[in-house]
């Protein structure tokens, strides 16, 4: 089999989007991927492994006192939003509703508080994009993103871990 480099960097592209896209956890492990040209001599890959996975990394103090403070679990999404900016929410929210999970159609989309996503029909990447580009907007009341990524993590399923949720939407805000 020959392999040229842009194959081998179009695997590993493809690779890294099921990584991000499973939402894998490494446990403690730090996972280097390195791609080299041809004519490198050396590549150093460090992994580690911590020992103790039961001990889980805490997220961000200002996220943890925000879950606390936190909508509760009859706010609708829109509640986060700017009222000026609920035109563009629904149209997102409009186009995420084929791919919900038990979605209730006669429910207004600036009522709806759950969002389980299929993602067989559809990848996380994409859902983060449309919430970047209403961040990006200055959509949201108060500028809060660490509401928001507190508020997706208890009313999605986006992500199983709240700093992981808000590492995505800050990356994607600034795209």
């Amino acid at each position: 089999m020959n392999i040229n480099d842009e194959d081998a960097l179009g695997f590993l592209n493809r690779l890294l989007e099921w990584l991000h896209q499973a939402d894998l956890r490494n446990f403690g492990s730090h996972i280097h991927l390195v791609y080299v040209a041809s004519g490198a001599q050396h590549v150093g890959n460090i992994q580690t492994q911590n020992v103790d996975v039961e001990k889980r990394q805490e997220p961000a103090k200002t996220m943890k006192q925000n879950e606390e403070n936190a909508f509760d679990e009859d706010t609708p999404l829109s509640a986060l939003f700017r009222e000026n900016s609920h035109e563009e929410l629904r149209r997102i929210i409009e186009t995420w509703r084929p791919c919900l999970i038990d979605d209730d159609a006669s429910v207004d989309a600036l009522k709806m508080k759950a969002f389980h996503f299929d993602f067989n029909k559809v990848i996380a990447t994409s859902i983060y994009i449309d919430l970047g580009r209403l961040l990006h907007a200055h959509a949201l009341k108060d500028d809060n993103m660490n509401q928001l990524a507190g508020y997706l993590y208890r009313h999605s399923n986006l992500s199983s871990s709240l700093t992981t949720l808000y590492a995505q939407l800050r990356k994607y805000k600034k795209r």
